[in-house]
């Protein structure tokens, strides 16, 4: 059952964003929460990173775009050789120091992988402003206050650690924090969805709540 919050940011979601796979894997996290159904933090946390992440930019018509960690290591996998790795047995600490001479064409290719990795950390860092400049009204970055861009941020990053299985149990503590970080989300996708009112007393709320727990 959603609440009428819920029910707006639902219909914003399905039917002015138009993004219905979005609007009941939505609705679906909110069940799973509700019900503390088997699994349901791997659940809603990733959900809660898939709208954190794709709402923005599939909602204007593009793709996700994601680093293809394992299609750019296949590119120097097969020629990449032990002794590269600065543990080759019988070499003094001075030499290892020293390095190894690695070819070229396999340097450029571990090149490629970091620049796109430094490029997928500020993609990162755009999403989580975007959705700010997008659906809230905030001209830029740096005019959105910082508790607001931190919460969403910290919301964003426990939700991706937490989006697939642990060889472990959960603890007590992540049990509570998968509530608290998706009823942030929550106020965030509806202070979108709302009018101008709603959108000032939803964001107000969660610096009362960031607030709080500052203190």
């Amino acid at each position: 059952m959603l609440t009428q919050n819920q029910q707006t940011v639902y219909d914003w979601i399905n039917d002015e964003l138009k993004l219905p796979v979005y609007a009941e894997a939505y609705k679906g996290a909110i069940e799973q929460l509700n019900n503390k159904s088997s699994g349901y933090i791997t659940f809603v946390s990733h959900t809660g990173r898939d709208i954190m992440n794709g709402l923005v930019p599939i909602s204007q018509g593009n793709k996700r775009e994601q680093v293809q960690y394992i299609h750019l290591v296949d590119k120097f996998k097969d020629d990449w050789k032990d002794e590269w790795g600065g543990n080759r047995p019988n070499t003094s600490e001075e030499n290892d120091e020293k390095g190894h001479l690695i070819p070229n064409e396999i340097c450029r290719k571990i090149k490629e992988l970091v620049d796109a990795h430094k490029e997928g950390r500020l993609r990162s860092e755009e999403i989580d402003s975007s959705f700010f400049t997008t659906f809230l009204d905030y001209q830029n970055k740096d005019s959105i206050p910082e508790n607001l861009f931190q919460e969403w941020r910290h919301a964003r990053l426990w939700f991706r650690e937490h989006a697939h299985l642990l060889n472990r149990d959960f603890e007590e503590q992540e049990l509570v924090e998968v509530e608290e970080h998706f009823r942030n989300l929550d106020n965030f996708l509806y202070a979108a969805a709302a009018t101008d009112i709603e959108q000032l007393r939803s964001l107000h709320e969660i610096l009362e709540e960031t607030n709080r727990r500052i203190d």
